[in-house]
């Protein structure tokens, strides 16, 4: 096993618009920095009131005031941000404190959750480019010392494809932890009865940090499988936990160390760990139940980085711009089986993900229009129908 960094202070969407996402994959693109250097872009915005920055481009002012509306009328508490390669049209923070106690900006961190999966399969196809690694190659090859468990015969057979597009029919670590870890394992880690005695944050926090790699994969091939891989698909973050040990296991390198590798560096994303290293500064409404972060190393894979929505940006920009994959990846990455690609959900038009922990969500959507496209990046700290009301709103007036 690698020994990561631990910071304990520590529907399918047409060929056509696939297309046209790749679009920005041609030879002639200007070069990576001028698209990651959004604190610039931000800066040269209008600051029409607290922390609401608005491009001044006509051809957005719909969209601007539309989101300008939402910020400052509506529900939303949290940090917003709106843009296309070439300019911001809009970016904010609204209606949340931070831990400091000052309202949010777009430079507030939150967990993302399962956004994290866009940067997981991303690794993965890093590792299929450099011919490290196959989408049918199958987890009984990459894990051949699990062979004496009681499901390895039933595991084995799963591969890389079968995880990335949610068809390996595994059972979900994250969402049922107690019938995924066991009784007797429960027990053990938090005393008899733990239902009765403990708060589930509390319970939750115990199971977390008891947890490991050993452990999963040794329940990982220890239970009946839910399904035969392949049948059907059924989203699960023990996909994309097993993927991120995939990815420490072909690269040599801890989870956390690719990516930066791969994506954060390049990318100049300072304020992006997929560990304890970022600090998460966005305050949550106080609930007792949700009362804790996540434990970056317990979700690794399938959620536990920690950004903002303007690096959050720079990703996207990256991406879908063709600096990260290339073309031949980046139409793998985007074909969608049941809806659902590589770490992304293609449905109505648009490329999407979304991402919930107990205090935030997140969401991040990409729409493409006659070759150009917009960003719609949503980190608050609340659950709602602002996720698809706002980018299919937007999406009228793009």
């Amino acid at each position: 096993m690698i020994r990561r960094k631990t910071h304990r202070i520590k529907s399918i969407i047409s060929i056509a618009v696939i297309a046209a996402m790749l679009l920005g994959l041609a030879s002639c693109r200007p070069a990576l920095n001028s698209h990651v250097r959004v604190e610039d872009e931000i800066s040269k915005l209008n600051n029409v009131e607290r922390n609401i920055y608005v491009s001044g481009n006509k051809d957005y002012e719909a969209i601007a005031n539309y989101l300008q509306y939402i910020a400052t009328e509506s529900d939303f508490k949290g940090s917003m941000i709106a843009a296309t390669d070439d300019e911001i049209i809009f970016a904010a923070g609204t209606g949340l404190l931070d831990v400091d106690g000052n309202e949010a900006t777009p430079y507030t961190t939150y967990e993302i959750g399962s956004n994290t999966k866009s940067f997981t399969a991303v690794c993965i196809m890093s590792l299929i480019e450099k011919k490290k690694l196959s989408m049918d190659k199958t987890i009984g090859e990459l894990f051949p010392e699990y062979s004496s468990y009681p499901s390895y015969e039933k595991i084995s057979v799963i591969n890389v494809s079968d995880l990335l597009h949610m068809r390996s029919g595994l059972a979900d670590y994250v969402n049922d932890p107690v019938d995924f870890i066991g009784e007797e394992k429960l027990y053990e880690i938090c005393g008899p009865n733990p239902d009765n005695n403990l708060i589930y944050a509390e319970a939750y926090r115990m199971i977390e940090t008891a947890f490991d790699d050993e452990l999963f994969l040794e329940r990982l091939f220890t239970l009946e499988p839910l399904s035969e891989p392949g049948v059907e698909f059924v989203y699960n973050n023990t996909n994309y936990h097993l993927l991120a040990l995939i990815v420490e296991r072909v690269s040599g390198k801890a989870f956390e160390d690719y990516l930066n590798e791969v994506v954060f560096g390049p990318c100049n994303m300072k304020n992006t760990s997929a560990d304890s290293s970022v600090e998460v500064t966005a305050s949550y409404e106080y609930s007792e139940e949700l009362d804790y972060l996540s434990d970056p190393e317990f979700q690794m894979g399938a959620g536990g980085i920690r950004s903002n929505v303007a690096d959050m940006l720079k990703f996207d920009r990256a991406l879908f711009g063709g600096y990260i994959l290339n073309e031949k990846s980046m139409d793998e990455l985007l074909t969608p089986v049941d809806g659902y690609a590589c770490g992304w959900q293609i449905r109505d038009g648009f490329v999407y993900h979304c991402g919930d922990v107990p205090r935030f969500s997140t969401s991040n959507y990409i729409i493409e229009r006659d070759g150009k496209r917009i960003y719609i990046i949503l980190m608050a700290n609340l659950k709602g129908d602002y996720r698809s009301v706002i980018p299919k709103n937007i999406d009228m007036m793009f």
